[in-house]
This record gives C-alpha cells, sequence and structure tokens, in this order.
C-alpha cells in the first residue's frame, strides 16, 4: 500500500490535452520537488473520461506519451467506463435511501451515470475498499490527493456526500485537493 494516491491530468477523450493538464502536472512536479510528497512512496493515477463525452478518436497512447514526456508516467491510467462495475457496488453500500433513491432515479432519468457516483467509485477503488480487476491492490493508499479543475469542485462535493452515506464513511477525511482553474462543465451535479 502507498502512502499517497494522486490523480492528475485528468481528460474527456473529446478534449486535447491543454493549459489544465499542463498545470497539473506543474501542481505535481511541485509536490514532488518540494519534497512534499516523495514519489517513491505515490501512486500516480490518471482517469480518461470516456463515459461522459465520448470520442473513439481519442488517442491513449498520445496522451500517455504526453504524461510520460511530462516527467510523470501514471502507474495506472483507468478509462472512466471501467468504473461501472465499482459505481454499482458503491450504489449497493449506500446506507441514504434517500440519497440512493435519487442516484437511481437521475440513472433512470438519463440513461446515465452521475459523475459524483464515478468520483465515489474511484476514491474507494484507490483506498482499496472496492476491487476492480484494472486497478492493482498495490496501487492502493491511505490518502488521496486529487488535482483537478475548479469546476470539479460541486460534483467532487456531491462524490464525497456519497462516501459519507457509506460504511466508509471516514475516507474522506484522507481527500485532498489540488484546484486548478479550468473549463465549465454544463452537466447537473447529483
Amino acid at each position: 500500500m502507498k502512502a499517497l494516491s494522486i490523480e492528475y491530468a485528468h481528460i474527456y477523450t473529446s478534449h486535447e490535452i491543454g493549459r489544465e493538464h499542463e498545470e497539473s502536472v506543474k501542481i505535481l512536479r511541485r509536490l514532488i520537488d518540494s519534497r512534499a510528497v516523495e514519489q517513491s512512496q505515490c501512486s500516480l493515477v490518471v482517469l480518461v473520461d470516456d463515459y461522459s463525452f465520448p470520442d473513439k478518436n481519442f488517442s491513449y497512447n498520445n496522451f500517455s506519451q504526453w504524461l510520460e514526456n511530462s516527467g510523470f508516467k501514471p502507474d495506472v491510467m483507468l478509462r472512466e467506463s471501467q468504473l461501472i462495475p465499482a459505481c454499482n457496488e458503491v450504489l449497493q453500500l449506500l446506507e441514504d435511501k434517500k440519497l440512493k433513491s435519487q442516484i437511481v432515479s437521475y440513472i433512470q432519468t438519463k440513461k446515465k451515470y452521475p459523475c459524483s457516483l464515478f468520483i465515489a467509485a474511484w476514491y474507494l477503488v484507490r483506498f482499496g475498499k472496492i476491487e476492480i480487476t484494472d486497478f492493482d491492490k498495490i496501487l492502493c493508499s491511505k490518502k488521496l490527493l486529487n488535482i483537478l479543475p475548479r469546476s470539479f469542485q460541486p460534483f467532487e462535493e456531491q462524490g464525497i456526500r456519497i462516501i459519507q452515506a457509506t460504511i466508509y464513511r471516514d475516507c474522506v477525511q484522507n481527500i485532498e485537493y489540488e484546484y486548478i482553474e479550468g473549463r465549465e462543465l454544463n452537466e447537473p451535479a447529483i
């Protein structure tokens, strides 16, 4: 188990590598260079959103090469769609019946999972509370640091709310953020 799991350079398959990804890597470099974090004690993780705004033309190889050329090759790069089984598991873990009903209603109405459910699932996978095939347990961590655009904050808060409604509620005290200015999203938070 690692001391810290750092998510950085989150990207949508419908977007190009841009300023917010460069800023994310700069923040990561600052954390590593300042010795605030020992890289050997970290798992570096990247999540590619192929679910919200899918684009089959996205080049995973080009993005992976860009990350490596930036000096921080991730230990794992997952597609958001790989988290669907974990999302289903989080739904089963929810103890707050009203919140569970809201999320199920959202899924039935929109015919898709909300970002907040993916966030909760992603964090519980990184904590090692939920297992998925493509995430090695050695990458799990006691603490999470997420370098994300500030526009993600409402979704992050809803994801935290979901985790707080499970038996793993104590994990939220070990989640930290470094926000960067980024694009706005036009999807309702749930």
